[in-house]
């Protein structure tokens, strides 16, 4: 007696190969049909990389010699503290650089050394609307104490309550009370001159600032 054959079983198709299947073919319709098209796409796409790419590399390069003119031209400061306008040329040869930004601080610290604060303080500003945040805080910090030396206190304690206020962790917190607590000091409001030292001493008393106001709390509540 002849066996009888059981019938081949199919396995079905798992949906995600339908849609594999759907969506190659598709493509391949698509690629057809639109062929220039996508050709002009996959170039623009290369063009693109290459672009980003050489864009990078110019970039890179430009901050490299940047940085190589800073270095030159602090060693030329250091040589001749006159020769401030060598720092002028960073700025000027790679303007929006940090390197020319680096190079106006120092700028600035040149003029301020030699009592040019006026001049420092025209300097410093500007430098407030830096990217990088260690820069941006010590030309901020600079430019209260310039304005301070011009006798601006209004200017420079407007300046350390607006960064007091928006920079409630920085590391330059000491130094910014301090020098609100001495502005207000030298316009002779006394009240609020102990009230920032008082700061200064609760919260960096183990500090060289906060050694100071304590020094400076002494005097004024004679």
């Amino acid at each position: 007696m002849a066996k009888k054959r059981q019938p081949v079983l199919q396995q079905p198709q798992q949906p995600e190969q339908d849609t594999l299947i759907l969506f190659l073919s598709g493509t391949a319709k698509f690629v057809k049909a639109h062929k220039k098209a996508v050709i002009a796409a996959v170039v623009i796409l290369v063009l693109a990389a290459v672009l980003g790419i050489t864009y990078t590399a110019h970039v890179k390069k430009v901050q490299e010699q940047s940085w190589a003119a800073y270095y030159n031209a602090q060693l030329a400061v250091m040589a001749d503290p006159s020769a401030v306008s060598q720092l002028d040329g960073v700025a000027l040869q790679f303007p929006g650089t940090q390197a020319a930004q680096y190079a106006q601080l120092l700028k600035g610290d040149i003029l301020y050394a030699g009592e040019n604060y006026a001049q420092a303080a025209d300097v410093y500003e500007p430098l407030l609307n830096a990217h990088n945040e260690t820069l941006r805080t010590v030309a901020t910090l600079s430019l209260a104490a310039a304005r301070q030396a011009t006798k601006d206190y209004d200017g420079s304690i407007k300046l350390m309550t607006q960064f007091i206020e928006n920079n409630p962790k920085s590391f330059a917190l000491p130094q910014a009370y301090f020098t609100l607590a001495m502005s207000y000091e030298l316009a002779d409001q006394k009240a609020q001159a102990v009230e920032a030292y008082q700061q200064l001493l609760a919260n960096y008393t183990k500090t060289y600032f906060g050694t100071v106001a304590k020094d400076k709390l002494a005097v004024l509540n004679k």
